[in-house]
Formats: C-alpha cells, sequence, structure tokens
C-alpha cells in the first residue's frame, strides 16, 4: 500500500467579518490545491470567535469544503468555548455552544481508519467540564481504543496534555486541565496510541512522553514572536505539520509556506488588554 498523507492545520481563526488572518489561509488553501493531501485534519480554533458569532463558525466550515480535499475538524477554545471553571474569554462551553459547532462543522469526537493507523479527534473543551457529554466523551474514547485490533493510534486535540510538567496542578487556559489530564495519558498510553497531535499554543513543538510522539501544530494565524523566541530560543512562524503513514509507522514534516506572514498581534492585546477576539472588524481581502 502506498505512503498515506495526512495535513494536520490548527488555529486558523477564520471570520469574514475579522479577516485578519486571510492571507495565510489563502496561502494554505493554494498548497492544498497543489498537493492535495489523502486526509486534513483541522485541530481546532477554526473560527476567529465562534462562541459568540455562530457565522464565524458557518464561515470556517465553508472555506474546509472549499479546499476540495477529505477532511475531519476538532473543536478549540475559540469555536465551542471553554471548560467553565477555566473560561479565560468568560465563554463557558454549553449546550448552545455545542450544538452550533455540530450543526455546522461536525461531531465533538469521531474515530476514522486510515491505511494501518486508527484516527481519533476529542473535543478538549469537554475535559474538566463537568458536562455529560465529558462522560460519553471519555467512554468512547476507551471503547475506541480497547477496539482498535492492534492499529497503532493517533489521537487530535486541541490543547496540549501538559507544556513542561505533567505533574503541574495549577489552573490553566493553556493545556489541558490536571483533573482531566491523568485519565486521558493513562488511557492513551494502555491503549496504543503512538502520537498526540494538538495545536492551540500557536508554536509548533515536539516531545516524547511514555513512549508516545506530542506534536504541536503551528498556526496559520497569529503567532508571539517574544513569547516562543524568548522560551525554545527560535522564531515561531505560521504552517502546518504533515503526517507521512507508512504502514504501522508516522513521521513528519513542518511547513512553513514562504506566502504566508509572520502575524504577532501581541502589542494589541497588552494595550488593550483583552485578546484578539477583542479586535475591531476587518473584510478578508
Amino acid at each position: 500500500m502506498a505512503a498515506i498523507r495526512l495535513v494536520h492545520v490548527s488555529d486558523t481563526h477564520l471570520s469574514d467579518t475579522h479577516g485578519y488572518f486571510a492571507a495565510n489561509w489563502a496561502a494554505f488553501r493554494d498548497a492544498m490545491a497543489a498537493a492535495p493531501p489523502d486526509l486534513l485534519v483541522h485541530g481546532g480554533d477554526l473560527s476567529f470567535n465562534g462562541p459568540a458569532a455562530e457565522g464565524d463558525l458557518a464561515f470556517g466550515a465553508a472555506e474546509l469544503a472549499r479546499l476540495g480535499v477529505a477532511w475531519r475538524a476538532i473543536a478549540g477554545n475559540h469555536d465551542v468555548g471553554e471548560a467553565p471553571d477555566f473560561s479565560r474569554l468568560d465563554q463557558p462551553v454549553n449546550a448552545a455552544r455545542l450544538a452550533a459547532w455540530r450543526r455546522h462543522v461536525g461531531p465533538h469526537w469521531w474515530s476514522q481508519d486510515l491505511g494501518d493507523w486508527r484516527l481519533v479527534g476529542l473535543d478538549t473543551a469537554l475535559m474538566g467540564s463537568g458536562l455529560a457529554e465529558e462522560a460519553a466523551q471519555a467512554a468512547f474514547l476507551a471503547e475506541t481504543l480497547a477496539g482498535r485490533q492492534g492499529r497503532p493510534v493517533m489521537v487530535f486535540v486541541h490543547m496540549p496534555p501538559f507544556d513542561r510538567d505533567v505533574t503541574d496542578a495549577g489552573p490553566s487556559t493553556s493545556v489541558m486541565p490536571h483533573r482531566a489530564r491523568g485519565a486521558f495519558l493513562d488511557a492513551c498510553a494502555a491503549g496504543g496510541v503512538k502520537v498526540i497531535a494538538c495545536g492551540h499554543l500557536h508554536v509548533y513543538r515536539r516531545m516524547r512522553h511514555r513512549g508516545m510522539a506530542i506534536v504541536w501544530a503551528p498556526p496559520t494565524a497569529m503567532v508571539d514572536v517574544r513569547r516562543w523566541q524568548g522560551r525554545l530560543r527560535r522564531f515561531p512562524r505560521p504552517g502546518y505539520v504533515e503526517w507521512t503513514l507508512d504502514g504501522p509507522s508516522a513521521t513528519h514534516r513542518l511547513v512553513e509556506p514562504p506566502r504566508m506572514f509572520v502575524i504577532d498581534m501581541s502589542g494589541w492585546t497588552a494595550t488593550h488588554g483583552g485578546t484578539t477576539t477583542t479586535l475591531p472588524p476587518l473584510a478578508p481581502l
């Protein structure tokens, strides 16, 4: 069987009313047209401000369809909100926001077999939420891993499981809540998961944990140059991750298209004390 190309793109923040990142998305769209993958997985934050503007979800879903390739997607905090105890943007996930995602984009959790691999998508906004959907998603993950029939598994989540210290129990909006993290990682480590693919923090990064590769996809939208230059000692750039699945092996490469602009909105957020969701409207070019 021929090797399978899988593209993982994340944090696109698309909108027809706040088109700050439209040029980078256009560059991504051109890259997909030039070399269509076998499957594209969007890793969350499809929309600019889906919890407040359902039209952003509709626009993002239409843009995915416009690519003309097979795709799956998982939700991010800018799509459905955040677990109530960790709602930095004061947009707690709720029934209405979950329903809007399902209406325009698709399910909150899913699995798909591709070649020798089983792919699993989960919604990290549900983790630590206390909603009924949190338990249903955990049960789905357990069942899906138990029924994998020896397949290696790649799990897609929006938030990384942790940053530097897996035992850090401090409150955070950057990684999975501690009270949900342990059970998730235990299930993955025992269930044949070889790769955890995530995004959310707008930088490319690799690490290993308990035999699993954890790969952070960069955004196509904004980056925080000062933050990640200081921490990782490299210049963060927009892009995406391309995976090659060849039998039971999986390798990846970082793709940073030269036509993608480095957009840093940290000056705005620092000056206005808000987030990018407080930016004024800007029509896409």
